[in-house]
């Protein structure tokens, strides 16, 4: 579409059809013959423009500086004031008028050979159900845009209303258009007395309004087509929110993007109603999974006298929670299920296995439906399909903090930190050696042995920290030292039921005594474990903590502590 001002016909009327009186206009006639139609109803007297009492002249239109607006995923181009600012997105297109406060806002989806009765009693329906104290001041009347010829069918309604909060009247005009396959609407907004004075501008926008090829088409075709002429070549949606209208109705039977019903919608940024939806709850039901995958693993860690641990905990679990339960009914809602299926659809969630391959059918046919509409979808889902104001996953998150925030504040009288034992030197009654330890150990009985004498393990507790000290005698020193302590630390790892891994040997003296330090380790915790033959006597001094804590200062304070009497 080119702009030519100068050939413009000041004196033509935009709508040459046009038909405001709500007496003589039903939607069911839209296609009678044009002579068949009443004469055009004088509209009320409209404040004059610049240069012209009603319609805009060549020269009115120079001075709003019209610049180019189009859409290629909807095929939709419009010339509107230069002034005007677009909040760009691949598939939306919104304009805002700074200085007015008047809203464009676009969207439309393809759809194959959908009369336009339909599509009008779609996209209305939508604007009563979803804006109540809008009101409709004239029945659906024709349209015809300057370059429309037979390709492109129009119907305009006019709405006016006061929203909640507003001291003024809205107006709001909205056009709907039809291709073979594609379904367009316009709707621009505006406060009523802006409204009045610029009519003329409005009405400009949408005579110079045309619907060529969606960009989806035309990388769909395998030769080149003109883009005046639109054709139906594939399976595609390209659409651009309205933030003023939402919701609709949905046959659930088809997944094909031609034979399903499908409402145009916006949440904000664009995209299919049903579609928004099935993109949201997989993005959250995968977020749900990974986030569970990783607090499985670290609450294993996790130090239940901890009162900080055991809130973070309580936050992960309740985000998992309510992602799973908002993603599931977002996933019911994208679906086009019935209440009744949902309900059934959330007891079965609840069966194990079931639940598991219940999840997998849904995240495919999700992934089927959302690239089915030429959305990319990722590790985390098609992040291209959910609207931009969509704030599902920031509202779990915040009420999730909210309740553990009145968790902190009364976890107090049923969370109590262990108190732990001031650090103390211990010494077996035979005084054999000395070593500190937070608190007093106790006796562990160890089982006899042929060879070993003067058996004695003494073990304590102290949070998920364990302490321990043995000290054996043998009857005779080994020959080879080397030898019998190979043998020992195969002795320690056999314990361990091939479930313990040795991650670091050392050879170390102690006292100038001969020895080993291991430190051997399984799925969720570490034991460090320092063993050494003086004289006739063995001694093993081991400590264990979880894996994130095998590093804890208090464990090498506990070696370094050991000392011979």
């Amino acid at each position: 579409m080119t702009f030519d001002a100068q050939n413009r016909n000041p004196s033509a009327s935009p709508f040459p059809e046009i038909n405001l009186n709500p007496a003589e206009l039903s939607l069911e006639d839209w296609d009678k013959p044009v002579a068949k139609k009443p004469q055009p109803v004088a509209q009320a007297p409209v404040p004059p423009l610049p240069s012209s009492p009603g319609e805009l002249t060549g020269h009115a239109i120079s001075s709003l500086n019209p610049k180019e607006f189009h859409n290629a995923n909807l095929g939709l181009e419009f010339y509107a004031p230069g002034s005007w600012k677009e909040v760009k997105n691949s598939r939306s297109l919104h304009l805002l008028d700074p200085i007015t406060g008047a809203k464009l806002e676009a969207n439309g989806f393809a759809r194959d050979n959908t009369p336009i009765e339909k599509w009008v009693g779609m996209r209305l329906h939508i604007i009563d159900k979803e804006m109540p104290y809008m009101k409709q001041v004239a029945k659906p009347s024709i349209i015809k845009g300057e370059n429309w010829g037979n390709r492109i069918q129009g119907i305009v309604a006019e709405y006016k209303g006061i929203q909640t909060g507003d001291e003024e009247e809205s107006h709001m005009l909205i056009c709907c258009m039809r291709t073979d396959d594609m379904l367009v609407s316009i709707a621009i907004t505006a406060k009523a007395s802006v409204f009045a004075a610029n009519r003329a501008v409005y009405n400009w926008i949408f005579s110079r309004t045309d619907l060529g090829m969606a960009m989806a088409t035309v990388s769909g075709s395998a030769g080149s087509a003109s883009s005046s002429h639109s054709s139906s070549s594939g399976k595609r949606t390209a659409t651009a929110g309205s933030g003023n209208s939402s919701g609709g109705g949905r046959n659930g039977g088809g997944s094909s993007a031609s034979s399903r019903v499908q409402f145009a919608h916006n949440d904000g940024g664009g995209g299919d109603y049903y579609i928004s939806r099935l993109a949201i709850g997989q993005r959250l039901i995968i977020m749900a999974i990974l986030l569970n995958i990783t607090l499985t693993v670290w609450v294993q860690s996790v130090e239940y006298s901890n009162r900080a641990q055991v809130l973070i905990a309580f936050a992960g679990l309740l985000i998992i929670i309510f992602m799973s339960v908002v993603g599931f009914f977002r996933l019911a809602g994208g679906f086009g299920w019935s209440g009744a299926k949902t309900v059934l659809m959330l007891l079965l969630s609840f069966v194990p296995l079931l639940n598991l391959i219940m999840m997998v059918i849904y995240n495919i046919k999700a992934t089927a439906l959302i690239k089915d509409e030429g959305y990319k979808v990722g590790l985390l889902g098609a992040k291209d399909a959910i609207p931009d104001d969509n704030h599902d996953l920031r509202n779990i998150i915040l009420l999730s903090l909210a309740l553990t925030a009145c968790l902190y504040a009364a976890s107090g009288r049923f969370i109590k930190a262990e108190k732990e034992e001031p650090i103390a030197e211990f010494s077996p009654p035979d005084h054999r050696y000395s070593i500190s330890m937070p608190g007093t150990p106790t006796e562990q009985a160890a089982p006899k042995e042929a060879g070993v004498f003067n058996n004695h393990t003494y073990v304590l507790h102290a949070g998920k920290m364990q302490y321990a000290v043995t000290s054996f005698d043998l009857e005779t020193r080994p020959a080879d030292t080397t030898y019998f302590l190979d043998a020992l630390k195969e002795g320690m790892v056999a314990q361990g039921k091939g479930k313990i891994n040795i991650s670091d040997e050392k050879t170390i003296r102690i006292e100038g005594n001969p020895g080993r330090s291991l430190m051997m380790t399984d799925y969720k915790s570490a034991k460090q474990v320092n063993f050494f033959l003086a004289g006739k006597t063995v001694y093993i001094i081991e400590a264990g903590a979880p894996l994130s804590q095998q590093n804890s200062p208090k464990i090498q304070a506990f070696f370094e502590s050991f000392h011979l009497n």
